[in-house]
This record gives C-alpha cells, sequence and structure tokens, in this order.
C-alpha cells in the first residue's frame, strides 16, 4: 500500500497530472507546505505527493515505484534541513539525484547559501526563493511559471505524444501486484519493436470517479487488454468479486477486446476459468520461447512499420518514457530515443536535450553537454534558415547564456557581440527581447573587467527600457538597479548614489514604504550614501530600515537581522568602534539564538567583531575571535571550502597585526596551497593570498622575497585575466610599491606612471582605484625629490576627488592633507599651515573629533609648524610610501 498521500488544485482527480513529490525537514512541513503548494497551484494544474511522517522509511518496494514515477521533487530549503539529519537531504535528494529527476529547491531563508553549495549538499544546483527580494530578477511568480513550464509538457505536446503511439493496449491487475505490473512493462517495452505500444493502467482511478466514463475512454482507445494473472487474481474481499473480476474484465468482454492473460505467478487454471468466464489460457512470463511466440506476437501486430525510424515518432515516444505518459518512466530509455532523433537533426530533440543536460532533468546536470547541443542547435538554424532567422538569433542567446552559466565568460561576451546586432536587425532596437540582448551584452562586459564598455551599454539599456516601458516597468527597474552597480564599478558614486535615489522613490509609488523591495531599495540607499562618504545620512537610512524591518517582517528576521549589521558597519565608518561593537554583538546575538551558532549569518557577525576589536586595538581579542570563526566554518563547512579559507585569510591578518610575521607567513602560506589545491594555482583567491605572502615577507624585513611574489602575482594575472584587467592593475601598483620598499625609486615612478595611465583608459579618470594611484605617483615624485610634480598631481588629485565624492569624503580630505604635506615640502610653511588647518576643521564636521583621521591632521599642523620655526626650516631626510592597495 502507498505511504503516499495527494493535494490537488481544487480537489481534483491526480488522473493524467505531472507528478510532484514534496519533501522537508519534518519540522518545516508546517509552515511551507501550504503556501508551496498554493504558489504551485497558481502557475501548474498537478498533483503534489508527500507522506504524512516526515520520518518513515521510503525504501519499501512500493514507495521506491511511487517515488520513481514522480516527475519533479521540491524541496524547501532552510539552515534546520542542511544541517540537521533528516529523510529530505540523507534519503530522498539522492533518490532523486541517483534517477535523474529533476529536483527544485526553494530557498526558504537567507544567508545559507554557503552551505547550501557544498558538494555534499546541493552543489550548483539552482534554486528559487519564494522570499526574493532582489530587484533584478523576476518576480517568484514568474520564475516559478517558467520552471514548470519547461519541466513539465504543454497539454498540445501531451496529445502529439499520444497520438504518435503504434497502438494502446490495457493493463489489467489487482494493486497489491503493482510491482508485477511494473515487470511485465518493461518485459514488453525492452523488446524494441515494441517499445512505441502505449500501456494503460487505471493507477489514478479513485473512489467517487465515474467508472463507466474511464472505462469507456479505455475501450475506446485501447487494441486489446493485457490481464496481469497472479493468485490475488481470485480473491475474493468480503466474500464479494475483487475490482478486476467484477468490472474491468466484463466490461472488455462486452466491448469485444482480445484478452492476453501473462501469468506472472503460478495460478490455479481450473480456479481462473471458473472466475472469468471464457478466459483464454494464461502464458507463463517466464516461459521465454511461449512468451515470444503466443503473447509477444500479437503485440507485434500492432507495430505501424513506417513509424520505426521517424526522427519526430522517436522522440515523441522519448517524451513518453521521460515523463511517464501512457507508459512507465523509463528515463534511459528517454534519453537513447531523444539522442537519436536529435542526431537525426530534428531541432525539437536538440532543444529538449540541451534543456534536460541544463536543468538536470533525466540526466546528470552537466554544462558542458548542453554547450554540445546548443552548438548543434545553432549550426543547424545556420545552415538551414540563415543567422538572421527568429530560430537562429534565440539558439545564439540560449548558447550565449550557457556560456554565462559554464562561467565561460569571454564567449559569453563572443556570443553576445554576435546575437545583439542580430537582435537589432530582427526586431528593431526598442523591443524588449533586444534590450534583454543588450541587458546581457553589458553584463558579459563586465564579467570580463571592461567596466567602461559595460557602463556604456547599461546606461543605453536604461534610457531604451525607461523610454518603451516606462520608469516604474519591472525591466527599467531591473536596469536602474544595473546601471548603479555600473557607475559604482567605475568609481561614479555620486551618479549611482542618484539612482539609488530614484530607485527607492520609485519602490515606495509602487509598492509602499514598507513592502520589502522598498526596504531593499533603502538599504541600497543607505550602502550608496556611505560611498560617497555621507555618512550620517547612511546612519539615518540604516536606522529608518531597521526600524520598519522590525516593523514589517519581526525583530528576528533575516533581513532585519541583515540591517542590524549594516547599522554596525556605519558607526563603523563613522570611526565609532564602541557603537559599532554593541550593535554588531547585539546582533551577532540575535543571530545566534535565532539561527544557531554555525549558521553563515552567524559566523559573518562574529568575523566583523574580530575586525572591530582590531579596530579598537585590541589584537588579541581580535585573533581569539578569528580562530573561533575559523573553527566552526571548518565545522560547518569542511577545511577546504572557500569560505573556510577567507576566514583563514584573515587568521593570517591577525597574526600580522600583532607582530607575529612568523605565524601569519606559515597561515598564509597553508591557506594558499589549499587555495591551489582547491581552486587552482591561478584562481584570482589563489593569487591573492600569493599577494598577501608577499607582505608578510615585507613586514619581516624580506623585501627582496616580497619582490619575488609580488612579480609572481603580476606575471600570473597578467596570464590570466589580461593586462589592463583591474585585478591585474592593482598587482601593478603593489610592485611598485615593492620597488620603492627596495630603494627603486625611478622603477616605482616608472610603474606608478604606467599604473595611472592604464587606470584612467580602463576605469576612468575618476575612478577611486585611478585617484588612488594618482595619490601614489605624488609620493614617488617626492621620493625622487621632484617636490613640484608631486604638488600638481596631488592638486589635480584633489580637485577630481572633491568633484567625484564630494568636499568632505576622507578620501578627498586624505589628498587636501596630500596638498600640505607637498607645500611643507617645498618649504611653503605658510600654506601648508592653512591646508592643515583646512583639513582638520572638515574632519571635524565630516567624521568627529573621535574619528582617527582628526588626530593625523592636528599632528601634521604641529609638525608643520614645528618645522617653520626651526633653524632654515630644514626638511627631514627620509622618503614617504604609501599602503600597499
Amino acid at each position: 500500500m502507498s505511504k503516499l498521500s495527494f493535494v490537488t488544485k481544487g480537489n481534483a482527480s491526480p488522473e493524467n497530472k505531472p507528478k510532484v513529490y514534496f519533501t522537508c525537514h519534518p519540522a518545516d512541513f508546517e509552515r511551507t507546505f501550504a503556501p508551496v503548494c498554493e504558489d504551485i497551484f497558481k502557475v501548474y494544474d498537478c498533483a503534489v505527493f508527500y507522506t504524512e511522517d516526515k520520518t518513515i522509511p521510503l525504501d519499501d518496494e512500493d514507495s521506491i515505484l511511487d517515488l520513481n514515477t514522480m516527475n519533479l521533487f521540491v524541496i524547501p530549503v532552510t539552515f534546520r534541513l542542511l544541517d540537521e539529519p533528516n529523510r529530505a537531504m540523507d534519503s530522498d535528494f539522492p533518490f532523486a539525484k541517483e534517477h535523474h529527476i529533476p529536483v527544485l529547491p526553494l530557498m526558504m531563508e537567507s544567508g545559507i547559501d554557503a552551505i547550501y553549495s557544498r558538494k555534499d549538499k546541493f552543489g550548483e544546483l539552482q534554486y528559487l526563493s519564494p522570499l526574493e527580494t532582489d530587484q533584478t530578477r523576476r518576480s517568484y511568480e514568474d520564475q516559478l511559471k517558467n520552471y514548470f513550464d519547461s519541466v513539465f509538457l504543454n497539454p498540445e505536446t501531451v496529445d502529439r505524444v499520444r497520438r504518435a503511439f503504434d497502438a494502446y493496449i490495457f493493463l489489467s491487475y489487482r494493486k497489491k501486484d503493482r510491482r508485477y505490473a511494473n515487470e511485465l512493462m518493461r518485459l514488453i517495452h525492452d523488446r524494441p519493436e515494441l517499445q512505441k505500444l502505449a500501456i494503460w493502467y487505471d493507477e489514478f482511478l479513485t473512489p467517487g470517479e465515474s467508472f463507466m466514463d474511464n472505462i469507456k475512454k479505455i475501450m475506446t482507445d485501447s487494441r486489446l487488454m493485457a490481464l496481469l494473472v497472479t493468485p490475488n487474481l481470485l480473491e475474493k474481499p468480503d466474500g464479494k468479486p475483487n475490482f478486476v473480476m467484477d468490472q474491468e474484465y466484463p466490461a472488455a468482454k462486452e466491448a469485444g477486446m482480445p484478452i492476453l492473460p501473462a501469468e506472472m505467478v503460478v495460478t490455479d487454471p481450473e480456479k481462473l476459468r471458473a472466475d472469468y468466464h471464457e478466459i483464454p489460457d494464461a502464458i507463463n512470463v517466464h516461459d521465454e520461447q511461449k512468451f515470444d511466440e503466443f503473447f509477444l506476437a500479437r503485440l507485434r501486430e500492432l507495430i505501424v512499420e513506417e513509424n520505426r525510424d521517424d526522427p519526430e515518432h522517436n522522440y515523441l515516444v522519448g517524451l513518453a518514457y521521460l515523463y511517464g505518459i501512457d507508459v512507465e518512466v523509463d528515463r534511459d530509455r528517454a534519453v537513447r530515443m531523444i539522442t537519436a532523433a536529435a542526431d537525426a537533426d530534428l531541432p525539437e530533440a536538440m532543444i529538449k536535450l540541451r534543456e534536460m543536460y541544463r536543468d538536470g532533468f533525466g540526466v546528470a546536470l552537466n554544462y558542458q553537454e548542453a554547450l554540445k547541443w546548443a552548438r548543434r542547435l545553432y549550426g543547424y538554424y545556420y545552415r538551414t534558415e540563415g543567422e538572421e532567422s527568429e530560430n537562429c538569433v534565440t539558439a545564439l542567446n540560449e548558447l550565449a547564456i550557457l556560456y554565462y552559466k559554464a562561467g565561460e565568460y569571454q564567449w559569453f561576451l563572443t556570443m553576445m557581440e554576435r546575437c545583439y546586432p542580430l537582435r537589432v536587425k530582427l526586431s528593431g532596437e526598442k523591443d524588449p527581447q533586444t534590450l534583454v540582448a543588450l541587458g546581457n551584452l553589458a553584463l558579459a562586459y563586465a564579467r570580463i573587467g571592461n567596466y567602461s564598455k559595460s557602463l556604456e551599454l547599461d546606461e543605453k539599456c536604461y534610457a531604451l527600457r525607461k523610454e518603451v516601458l516606462g520608469e516604474k516597468h519591472p525591466d527599467t527597474l531591473l536596469s536602474t538597479n544595473n546601471l548603479a552597480l555600473s557607475y559604482a564599478s567605475v568609481g561614479e558614486y555620486k551618479k549611482a548614489l542618484a539612482l539609488c535615489e530614484e530607485c527607492y522613490r520609485l519602490r515606495r509609488e509602487v509598492s509602499g514604504e514598507k513592502h520589502p523591495l522598498t526596504l531593499l531599495a533603502m538599504s541600497n540607499l543607505a550602502y550608496a550614501a556611505n560611498n560617497v562618504g555621507d555618512y550620517q545620512r547612511g546612519l539615518q537610512l540604516n536606522w529608518k530600515c531597521l526600524q520598519l524591518r522590525r516593523e514589517v517582517l519581526g525583530e528576528n528576521h533575516p533581513e532585519t537581522l541583515m540591517s542590524m549589521s549594516s547599522l554596525s558597519m556605519t558607526y563603523r565608518n563613522l570611526g565609532d568602534y564602541k557603537r559599532a561593537l554593541g550593535v554588531q554583538q547585539q546582533c551577532y546575538d540575535l543571530r545566534r539564538k535565532v539561527l544557531g551558532e554555525k549558521h553563515p549569518d552567524t559566523l559573518q557577525s562574529l568575523s566583523d567583531i574580530s575586525v572591530i576589536y582590531g579596530y579598537l586595538g585590541d589584537f588579541q581579542r581580535s585573533l581569539q575571535l578569528t580562530q573561533q570563526c575559523w573553527q566552526l566554518r571548518r565545522e560547518v563547512l569542511g577545511e577546504e571550502h572557500p569560505v573556510t579559507l577567507d576566514t583563514l585569510d584573515n587568521l593570517a591578518l591577525a597574526h600580522l597585526s600583532l607582530g607575529d610575521f612568523n605565524n601569519s607567513l606559515e597561515i598564509q602560506r597553508r591557506c594558499y596551497e589549499l587555495r591551489c589545491k582547491v581552486l587552482g594555482e591561478k584562481h584570482p583567491e589563489t593569487l591573492s593570498s600569493l599577494s598577501n605572502m608577499s607582505r608578510d615577507y615585507d613586514e619581516m624585513g624580506n623585501p627582496q622575497k616580497a619582490m619575488e611574489l609580488y612579480s609572481k602575482t603580476y606575471r600570473l594575472r597578467v596570464e590570466v585575466f589580461g593586462e589592463r584587467h583591474p585585478i591585474v592593475l592593482l598587482s601593478l601598483s603593489n610592485l611598485a610599491t615593492a620597488y620603492g620598499k627596495l630603494g627603486d625609486y625611478h622603477k616605482e615612478l616608472e610603474l606608478n606612471q604606467k599604473c595611472w595611465q592604464l587606470r584612467k583608459e580602463v576605469l576612468g579618470e575618476k575612478h577611486p582605484d585611478t585617484l588612488l594611484t594618482m595619490s601614489n605617483l605624488a609620493l614617488s615624485y617626492i621620493n625622487v625629490g621632484n617636490y613640484q610634480a608631486a604638488l600638481e598631481i596631488q592638486q589635480q588629485c584633489y580637485e577630481l576627488r572633491r568633484e567625484a565624492l564630494g568636499e568632505k569624503h576622507p578620501r578627498t580630505l586624505e589628498s587636501l592633507n596630500g596638498v600640505g604635506r607637498a607645500y611643507d615640502e617645498l618649504r611653503d610653511y605658510h600654506r601648508a599651515l592653512d591646508i592643515h588647518w583646512q583639513c582638520y576643521r572638515l574632519r571635524c564636521e565630516a567624521l568627529g573629533t573621535a574619528h582617527p583621521d582628526t588626530p593625523i591632521s592636528v599632528f601634521s599642523y604641529h609638525s608643520t609648524a614645528a618645522r617653520s620655526s626651526a633653524p632654515g626650516g630644514s626638511r627631514r631626510d627620509c622618503c614617504m610610501h604609501f599602503r600597499y592597495c
């Protein structure tokens, strides 16, 4: 007897509906089952199966047969599901993977992506989230509908599948013989020539349905009845004939259907003839010769020879086995038949294989195999219809997206550069599909580090969507968000802020002040305000967002706690480290209570607390908490998980802060070795470890070894990313600093000049990294004794920072202080004193007297005053160096 219960839309029969199996952590069932079913029924008419008891094993034969007929597994994902032993993760999910049944994870909590993506959990499997508040994505309902449309077949295709069968036969059996029914179907369909026979079996007849209506359809559509014979066929429950004896067999006789009894278990023939009037002699299926000569021979008479090698026919019957449409589910057979059709150049079959391998439906998820069929499909349309046809351009776009999913960003760009102009020619510049392609092209440039080109395209996409769709359309808001990100990428923080302002205003108008999307826009606005150095406004917005999220989502909701963490970061920016520590400690305590000590969000708060202790100068406490965080992440994620290795990197930095250079280097070397093993020698994070090892050698007083490693990092980054990538320019800047440390000031100057020129070209003149290089260049000129050039560069840097970031931004004031120092080196003490006083006043206004930068201005002022009153005003004999990037 089946252990599964089911629900359907409007309490309809589950007959002929796609089957969805719902499983979860037992403690999550009450809060997730009803809303998930409601969401599913909004977008698709299917039957959702589940067990009342989520702890009972499903390892018996009937349960395995039930699960294997499912078209989809749906699993609500929570931290509890990932962290505690439960049937859903320990048994149900592995079963789906083993049998290549698609799985749809629904992310019910934020902050658990790191555990979710572990290889022993869900790995690379994509999820949907009913709590999604990311405005860069379509609505959850739209995503859910698109997913179900891709996993299930539409009614028109199902009709085509049914028409493709050579013939239907009706399999009659007692429900307790279900396993024998599956065995008989396999015995029939193992013969290649019989694979295109549909076998109808009344799996979903339930009390309250009209039997006569169903049996009439069966008798009309079926060419013969296969009667499964076991002793159970003779049973008479409560002294009455069983269902087959009383209803199905007489109906078949009355309709004049040929009847083929197949004996699966030896059964008394006399008793059989007594209860089943005029029943033919049963054929023993275990006697292969008789079974083939008398049973299968009758079925072969139903075969339509001309269908044998027809690609479309193979494809449609393959779909039948994939989805279990009037035949047993047999995914291996389905893949073989669909692949045969695709190899015969049937585009429908190529599309299906592309989707199957892309989503892991019926096969193991395999992007390379999906790419193979995507390329085949594009080539087919290119040859048969030309590159400007709708089918060809659509196939090219899908191929590009697959390259993106596979992480092959250069190929993604190449395909989108080809696709976008074709889409413009085909549909026009303002068509919504064209604008999607334009957005993808912008994304492709961003992925390879060409932020200026990405910005140019995002600006165009935003302007066109605003014109065509209106400023409040979801796609326009998507472009608004993307454009803000692009402006931030090139350091245009003021423009990014303006767009965040617009997003927040529109979200309030469209969704109301308290909608989660509006609160997300407010949080983004706070972040943008911090980027331009307006920490007071960032503080106000974070406070307001925190209060509204408490009211709307509750005190303990993950997004409420995220606002609390952001508030702590704002206090940290303001230099109020004690208050930052207090808020983050409160956040940590709540996360530990609500999410558990090992939840990723909890560990992030712990990591932030350790950093704040470092700012407070309590390096020992900082080290202790970083070690605690590392141990917990090792336990939760594993020693070699990238996030664990990030914490190991921080642990090295904590030792460095205490002056423990040997331990710092040893830990960083271990981090580098593990990243080489897990991520590869040329992975960006691996190269970061190599760069950090260089820093350790530098701090240990071994600048020559530091130089060797900085040179190696730069060379590898050039090899991986090309000479102009931002991360490569970061290495170039560090390399310049290393030469300065060795006293080769002219080489230092040469590399800083090269870095500045490249950053201007790649990132733009006003990008923060470009301006940082300007500041470094000014210091290089001081090191070679060219104080006038240093003054001119530093003044230019100050003006650009004031224009880009505002007069009171910390970076702007850093440049202003640099101008004062340049005048000091030129012995223009009067101007130097005026500038240092101006810098002190502005830092007091913007940051407060307690901020660490403010005393620097006091020191600079008094140092200049002392030197101006000294005999001759002599310049101190030392070189000036800047920090590594």
